[in-house]
């Protein structure tokens, strides 16, 4: 099957399976180039990983470990915002060490904006800033890039587009950029073609699915939904993004199958 080197797979389509079945399904379904998920499997060290044997298995496989998604979810019950931001920056400290041993170069990160019971949206801003300050000096140190995602408020309080995740980076110093989703755009009632300029010069890494529209989130395979692709694929070539294409789908009973299918979905609209 033909290599396309800016086409990615994630971890995350196969959640049924271990970090080194999820790898081989994503080699079998052409994508070999990968982001490894890290929220409460695969690569999230709650769950034991064995990062050294994975880097031991890859280094005879075509893969390539191109990034990592931080953890966000379940970061201590109970705790303070205080209290779940610090355990949050120590969760991502342990992942990015277990993602330099696979090759990553790139982090991403969802918006965490923990609040107490009476924290307005300024309050958690100001934690979140230093927190992601934190993250990625890390990262930086690792050589590797964090990228901070636009996220839909399903998990509630959140950055949910560019501008505001712009408008957070601001006060953050150092090679910060931005993940694009597709899908939590669209669920967000984002016009794709302004979200993906506004991004222009901070872009690296980009999620690709497919949405409904209809209030969910259902990660669907490219051309199942109503996201315009011919216009995105444009709306991307128009501010030269080189980054990777990761096809974030919901691999469901057929993880394997349905990542074959994105693919030469996504290929197609590409041509």
């Amino acid at each position: 099957m033909e290599h396309s080197p800016l086409l990615a797979g994630t971890t995350w389509s196969c959640p049924g399976q271990t970090l080194l079945e999820a790898l081989e399904t994503l080699e079998q379904a052409g994508l070999f180039d990968v982001e490894v998920w890290a929220d409460g499997m695969h690569l999230d060290p709650r769950v034991d990983p064995e990062p050294d044997r994975v880097a031991r298995w890859l280094a005879s496989r075509p893969l390539q470990v191109r990034s990592v998604h931080l953890p966000f979810d379940a970061v201590l019950p109970g705790g303070t915002a205080d209290q779940r931001t610090e355990e949050w920056v120590r969760l991502c400290a342990r992942t990015l060490d277990f993602a330099q041993r696979l090759g990553a170069t790139v982090a991403v990160a969802h918006p965490v904006l923990f609040s107490d019971e009476d924290d307005g949206h300024a309050r958690t801003i100001d934690r979140f800033v230093p927190a992601v300050q934190a993250i990625a000096d890390d990262a930086t140190s690792r050589g590797m890039r964090l990228a901070v995602e636009n996220m839909h408020t399903m998990r509630g309080a959140t950055l949910r587009t560019v501008r505001e995740i712009r408008g957070a980076l601001a006060n953050v110093t150092g090679p910060v950029g931005i993940c694009l989703d597709l899908g939590h755009a669209v669920f967000n009632g984002c016009d794709l073609r302004d979200e993906i300029t506004a991004a222009t010069g901070l872009l690296i890494n980009a999620h690709v699915h497919d949405s409904d529209g209809t209030g969910r989130d259902p990660h669907l395979p490219p051309g199942d939904g109503i996201v315009d692709w011919p216009a995105a694929m444009h709306a991307f070539q128009a501010i030269n993004y080189s980054g990777r294409y990761v096809l974030e789908v919901r691999g469901g009973d057929d993880p394997l199958g349905t990542l074959r299918r994105s693919r030469e979905r996504l290929l197609s609209f590409m041509s």
